[in-house]
């Protein structure tokens, strides 16, 4: 994207505006991404408490305080990565959201924390073997940095724009939308406040934020209704302390048994950063993608040296926040927020007084941004290429319903005869399970080679074809953990998509027929 050179006094004006402007759009951006992380620190916290059997002076006194500081550290970076980004082109410029993801919460507590705990008695040794975990994923990240520009200029924008838009559907849309449909009295006139002022562009009285409106309006239904109160009992100093110092030998050499899983979420991780920094171009503010890169790896181990067992990564989003009108500090005022709520105990105030149905329908706005921007920022003919990198995700949603069903009656992992009985009632869960695992990395294959496909690119279709097969081989996709001839069957089947490819390729003018133009569609103003 070529972006005109602004004048000294441009860029002065802009450096003056944009450094402790808090708009409207600040606040409602603020409130969103407050919510999103919010929702991940008291998943964690339950996870922590309720399943693994954490004690509660490691959750509240460790994890969460490691948690903020590595966010608000890296807030601030990505405020001046921001500001400067302003200066240099004298655009108004959102900061990138940043958080910690959901996904990488259950799969570390499960995956890492409980297995530790389960078997050796220990709680501290699970939470410091994750703390080493995490370091090693920022490692990994901080490698990634060299390697993650190069594939933002191969992949179709369709395939990253898909991707995301296929999580934001899903995985914050739809499930965000259960929360209104389930509480309506407070769902939807939440819902209606936050559709009319950022969908239907409507206007409150004194420009009110809406997200505002919409949390103490909904906060007020819920107290009438008796499901919230004010709460806050719980709260307490907890001061941030840096716990790396207490890891031992056992700690470092026990999370290399886990590489298996940390690697994928690292790669997942850095992946995710990639798509994000191309949504934010889509949307007009072009970050360098090495910096937002070096952030994450960097703050996931600084989040760890305060005692953090999960890493850090940019949220998805950027171009609803954007539409929001959120500047540079908004997602600084949200980790100041949430390191507030977590150095003074005040998390489980917060979770009390406002519903989740009354903060659902920003995050229902988000995903369907983030959908809208995934078909307007690519060309038509890779419309298909959206479609097909946002199905992965869908099925991994479904298969993820089932488990849950499946835990929830004590019939989790499904085995014999009930793993029979679920196939025969029509869930294809053998079908299912392939597609759950790596799903990031999947709906990015999927869409890079009907993109490259219908662009008829097969030399590079072939390469994406060839790279999944490899990865299948050694389990960083479609299995559940890394190993030499993880998923053979798949992996052959990917090497034999790529052989197609290369051959479509040697004869293409023989069995190829002319492309269609594009169409050329009449846009009439309403």
């Amino acid at each position: 994207m070529s972006i005109a050179k602004p004048s000294m006094d441009q860029k002065e004006s802009f450096q003056m505006s944009q450094m402790f402007r808090f708009s409207r759009g600040d606040f409602d951006a603020m409130l969103g991404l407050f919510v999103d992380n919010l929702s991940v620190f008291l998943v964690a916290i339950a996870l922590n408490l309720f399943v693994v059997g954490m004690p509660p002076e490691i959750v509240f006194g460790r994890m969460v305080p490691g948690m903020a500081i590595g966010l608000l550290l890296a807030n601030l970076h990505l405020r001046w990565l921001a500001v400067r980004l302003s200066r240099e082109t004298g655009q108004d410029i959102t900061a990138l959201p940043y958080g910690v993801s959901i996904v990488f919460v259950i799969i570390y507590t499960t995956g890492i924390i409980l297995p530790v705990k389960l078997i050796t008695g220990d709680p501290e040794l699970a939470w410091k073997v994750a703390v080493v975990g995490t370091i090693f994923g920022g490692i990994i990240e901080f490698i990634a940095v060299f390697i993650g520009p190069y594939l933002q200029q191969f992949l179709p924008r369709a395939t990253m724009l898909g991707t995301l838009a296929g999580i934001g559907v899903v995985f914050i849309a739809g499930l965000s939308l259960d929360d209104v449909f389930g509480n309506p009295f407070v769902g939807f006139p939440a819902m209606a406040i936050i559709f009319w002022a950022l969908i239907g562009r409507g206007k409150f009285p004194f420009r009110l934020p809406a997200g505002l409106i919409a949390l103490v309006v909904g906060a007020i239904i819920a107290v009438g209704l008796g499901q919230t109160q004010w709460d806050f009992s719980g709260a307490g100093f907890k001061g941030p302390f840096p716990w790396i110092i207490t890891l031992d030998g056992a700690a470092w050499s026990q999370a290399f048994k886990f590489l298996g899983i940390i690697i994928p979420i690292a790669i997942i991780d850095f992946v995710v950063t990639i798509d994000n920094v191309d949504s934010a171009d889509s949307v007009g503010d072009p970050y360098p993608m090495r910096e937002p890169m070096f952030i994450d790896g960097l703050y996931t181990i600084v989040g760890a040296v305060f005692g953090s067992p999960y890493p850090n990564t940019s949220f998805i989003g950027h171009p609803a926040y954007k539409r929001m009108g959120a500047g540079p500090n908004y997602s600084v005022a949200t980790a100041i927020l949430l390191s507030i709520l977590a150095i003074f105990g005040l998390f489980s105030g917060i979770s009390i007084l406002i519903p989740l149905a009354a903060v659902a329908p920003i995050l229902v706005f988000i995903g369907i941004t983030m959908t809208d921007v995934a078909f307007q920022a690519v060309p038509r003919k890779h419309y298909v290429a959206v479609v097909a990198a946002i199905l992965p995700a869908v099925v991994e949603f479904g298969k993820e319903q089932v488990d849950m069903v499946a835990g929830g009656l004590g019939a989790a992992p499904l085995a014999g005869e009930q793993l029979q009985a679920v196939i025969a009632s029509g869930v294809n869960i053998p079908g299912y399970l392939p597609l759950s695992y790596g799903t990031v990395l999947i709906s990015m294959i999927f869409g890079a080679i009907v993109a490259f496909m219908v662009s008829r690119k097969f030399t590079q279709a072939a390469l994406v074809a060839l790279i999944a097969s490899i990865l299948a081989f050694f389990g960083v996709i479609h299995t559940p953990e890394m190993a030499v001839a993880a998923a053979p069957e798949l992996s052959a089947m990917w090497l034999l998509v790529a052989i197609g490819f290369i051959v479509l390729h040697q004869f293409r003018d023989k069995v190829m027929e002319e492309p269609e133009p594009e169409p050329i569609l009449a846009v009439e103003e309403g």
